[in-house]
Order: structure tokens, then C-alpha cells, then sequence
């Protein structure tokens, strides 16, 4: 994947960072799945699955955290020419702060009675968090796309930017539910925390906007 993906890097300056890239974007769509699989199993009651998929999230967050570190060393070394360099940096920080972000959502979720929410609130958060999964996945396919087929790349961003939009709409249900349901069995401290995971799984959505912008620009200078 490494030499499609970036194909526009001459291919022997960095092909060991651009595998370090790959393995990033892999480590971060697993993270934001196995977010979405926590929040099912949270709503369900189930504890011990919840845990495990929050470790799990835990584990690929670090992992991811810990490749970036390595390319900043590796590209410090590297015979990449400086905007190669500095797109490739852009870029996966952008990434990171995804799977950054998926870390904290699940951190809250741990925190709070989420299987005493009301089913409209268990359903919206999910919602939110599936959408962000269909996000990722066009996020990778936008990349993907970037080295032989820039327009398809700048067409498949613009397609992130109305998935970002429709995560919004689902935020604004979810506030919506969070003003207007009873929580039985919330403190006061658990709704303000509630509100605060809603806003990580929004932020998620974010970020991947975020990171097809720099894709559209990569686009435009290399087409």
C-alpha cells in the first residue's frame, strides 16, 4: 500500500516512512472501530466486553502514538525532500488526532453509567460512532486515491466534508436528547461528562475533515 499510497515521494527516499504511514492509518480505523464496539456494548450493560474493547482502543492509540514519534526520528534522517516531509508530517498528525480523540471518547465512556441512558441517547451515540467508522474508511480511500488519482482524491474528500455534516446533524439530535430526557441514575457530574463524550466522538469527525483538507491540497499541487 505503502508505494500507491504516496506515490508522489521518490519511492527509495522513504519507503520505511511510508510504511510507518500505512501501519498509522490501519492502527487509527481499528481504534475508531473498536470505539464503536464499546459504546454497543456499554449500552447493553455489558462491562467486561466494554472494558475490553476499551482496552483494545487503548492499545492501538498508543501504538499509533508511538509510530508517529518513530517518523518524526525516521524523517529527520531521511533524504525526502522538505515538503515531502512536511506533507507527510501534516498529515498524519492530522490522522493522529483521531485516533487521540477515539482514546478520550472511550476514557469518558468508561466513567459514566451509559447503560442507564435512555434508549434515544444509546441510540444516537451509536449512531454517531458508525458514522464516524463509514468517516475513516472514506478518510483511507481519500488517500488512498491521492497519488494516481488526485481528482478522485479531491471527490472522495468532498464526500468526508458531507459525512463530517451528517455526524453533526446526529450531534445535534444526540445535545437534543441530552436536554430534554430524563437521566435516572446520572449526577449531575455524569451528564456533564455524557456531553463531554458527545463532543469527542464530534471532534473525531472533525479531524477527519481536517485531514482530507490537506489531502485537497496535496491534490491541487500535484495534479
Amino acid at each position: 500500500m505503502a508505494k500507491r499510497l504516496f506515490g508522489w515521494f521518490a519511492p527509495k527516499r522513504g519507503e520505511k516512512i511510508l510504511n510507518m504511514v500505512e501501519d498509522h492509518l490501519d492502527l487509527t480505523k481499528a481504534a475508531v472501530e473498536n470505539l464503536y464496539r464499546m459504546v454497543e456494548a456499554a449500552a447493553k450493560g455489558e462491562a467486561s466486553e466494554s472494558w475490553s474493547f476499551f482496552e483494545n482502543l487503548c492499545q492501538l492509540e498508543m501504538k499509533a502514538d508511538m509510530l508517529r514519534r518513530k517518523m518524526v526520528e525516521e524523517l529527520s534522517r531521511s533524504e525526502m525532500f522538505p515538503e515531502e516531509r512536511e506533507d507527510l508530517m501534516e498529515l498524519v498528525r492530522a490522522v493522529d488526532w483521531v485516533a487521540d480523540w477515539a482514546r478520550d471518547a472511550g476514557r469518558i465512556l468508561d466513567t459514566i453509567p451509559f447503560e442507564k441512558a435512555p434508549e434515544e441517547m444509546k441510540t444516537a451515540a451509536m449512531n454517531m460512532c458508525k458514522a464516524n467508522n463509514s468517516c475513516v474508511a472514506l478518510l483511507v480511500k481519500c488517500i488512498n486515491a491521492l497519488p494516481k488519482a488526485p481528482n478522485e482524491a479531491i471527490s472522495l474528500a468532498n464526500e468526508v466534508e458531507v459525512m463530517e455534516e451528517e455526524i453533526d446533524e446526529l450531534y445535534s439530535i444526540a445535545r437534543r436528547h441530552l436536554a430534554t430526557l430524563e437521566f435516572e441514575g446520572f449526577t449531575t457530574g455524569a451528564l456533564i461528562l455524557l456531553n463531554m463524550f458527545l463532543d469527542a466522538i464530534e471532534t473525531m469527525a472533525d479531524w477527519c475533515e481536517n485531514t482530507v483538507d490537506i489531502v485537497r491540497a496535496v491534490a491541487v499541487r500535484i495534479s
